[in-house]
């Protein structure tokens, strides 16, 4: 009995002894190279700091017809084929709603923000904090521009909210003319303006050739301020007969990525050369001034009825 309970015994240990030894040797194997078990995932938010997307915008194609439009036109202007847009955006402000159709004739527009070189010739004089012939003019009020406009003998005058925002958007359906998400390569604002204004077209411009619609200054429309736009026409609107404020547009070098969306909206005296924001740094007001320029818009004869679009998505 003694020497077969010790065969038994040897034969246990050997058995339990090569089971041991084989979980030591898959323990250690590196859990990472089991197909069971899931990988580590990197949960961590997208890199979107980079740039994205083509350099340039594709331009708008015009027909043989239009084209002779566009090459007639002004020095410093551009051609913009009128039609049809869904005006606002029913996702943003109030005062941005209701998103609802326009349509606006052609009419020419200014491929650059007016310069300091080009407001000094006509005025005499240089209003501008940021001081250079090819900066944008700012610092100039809304009856400035006016005074600007009748020096011009016809040659200038302001476009309406309505234009503006048919220009911005060159048939773009997105937040900004360049897509939903911001890109320095198209506008000078709080993040890469070093709190100053720049010389005009150094951005990417939109479909149009239109540079800088998008920040280094706000820009005056004609308009008289709205707190809707739900009493607008459809057709060439041109806002309230009368008002206490004018509107402004575009967004500036100092101004947040939000403002410079292509339905942004603001209001300002029509007296006033900058628009004054209150920020806070801790707990110390900090005022901020954002410079107000303009750019020209001309008139083109009526050659018939815009047509109508389908409603893009919300921008």
């Amino acid at each position: 009995m003694n020497f077969l309970s010790s065969l038994i015994l040897g034969i246990f240990l050997a058995f339990f002894s090569g089971c041991s030894q084989s979980e030591d040797q898959q323990a250690e194997k590196p859990v990472e190279s089991s197909p069971l078990v899931p990988q580590k995932q990197d949960l961590s938010p997208p890199d979107l700091s980079g740039q994205k997307g083509p350099a340039t915008l594709e331009p708008i194609k015009l027909s043989e017809e239009d084209q002779k439009m566009a090459d007639q036109a002004p020095d410093g202007m551009v051609f913009i084929k009128g039609g049809c847009y869904y005006m606002g955006n029913d996702n943003a402000q109030v005062d941005e709603q209701p998103e609802h159709e326009v349509c606006v004739r052609d009419f020419y527009l200014d491929k650059y923000e007016v310069t300091q070189a080009r407001w000094e010739k006509v005025m005499e004089y240089n209003p501008a904090k940021f001081v250079g012939p090819d900066f944008p003019v700012e610092q100039v009020s809304y009856f400035d521009i006016k005074e600007f406009i009748a020096k011009t003998e016809g040659q200038c005058r302001l476009p309406t909210e309505a234009e503006w925002e048919y220009a911005v958007r060159g048939r773009s359906e997105t937040r900004y003319y360049w897509g939903n998400l911001m890109d320095d390569r198209f506008a000078w604002f709080e993040d890469n303006s070093d709190k100053q204004t720049h010389p005009v077209g150094q951005k990417t411009p939109n479909r149009y050739g239109l540079y800088d619609m998008a920040g280094n200054v706000w820009e005056w429309v004609d308009d008289w301020y709205a707190p809707h736009l739900s009493a607008w026409t459809r057709d060439n609107p041109s806002g309230p007969e009368k008002g206490e404020y004018k509107v402004i547009r575009g967004g500036s070098f100092i101004s947040s990525a939000g403002a410079l969306r292509s339905s942004n909206r603001t209001w300002l005296n029509p007296k006033n050369r900058v628009y004054t924001k209150i920020t806070l740094f801790g707990s110390i007001p900090n005022e901020v001034y954002n410079y107000i320029g303009f750019r020209c818009a001309q008139s083109i004869k009526a050659k018939g009825t815009a047509e109508s679009s389908s409603k893009p998505a919300a921008g």
